[in-house]
């Protein structure tokens, strides 16, 4: 019965971090087209500055490339951020796979198992 209950809770574990994995890819995926999205509105923006610029002859060339080095450097923030928030998402589901492979009985190591009936050499000391 005792096993029974094991198994059961290690099935529940499994779900939840399953769980967990699915809703950090998802988070990704949404983050990841949020970039997508900026560099579009990104080029809107310039194609618009520059169709501005290109007519307003009032402006030193300084000024106009100035302007749009203000538009590059706030759309490179602005992914900047979301790419650090894809980082820690990729690195939280990385921290989650390590502690399901240590649970697992795996050495660490994704993809390594470490067979059941396995048993550790024995410990010779050797003293002259």
């Amino acid at each position: 019965m005792n096993n029974l209950l094991e198994k059961a809770k290690s099935m529940s574990k499994v779900v939840v971090d399953s769980g967990a994995k699915t809703m950090l890819k998802t988070d990704i995926v949404f983050l990841e087209r949020e970039v997508k999205t900026r560099k579009q509105k990104f080029g809107v923006e310039i194609y618009d500055l520059m169709a501005q610029l290109e007519v307003d002859d009032g402006m030193s060339v300084d000024e106009k490339e100035g302007k749009i080095r203000l538009s590059f450097d706030q759309a490179r923030k602005d992914i900047s951020v979301i790419q650090a928030k894809i980082d820690s998402k990729k690195e939280e589901m990385t921290k989650t796979e390590v502690v399901d492979a240590f649970a697992s009985g795996t050495s660490g190591a994704p993809g390594v198992e470490i067979p059941a009936d396995h048993q550790p050499a024995a410990a010779t000391i050797v003293t002259e």
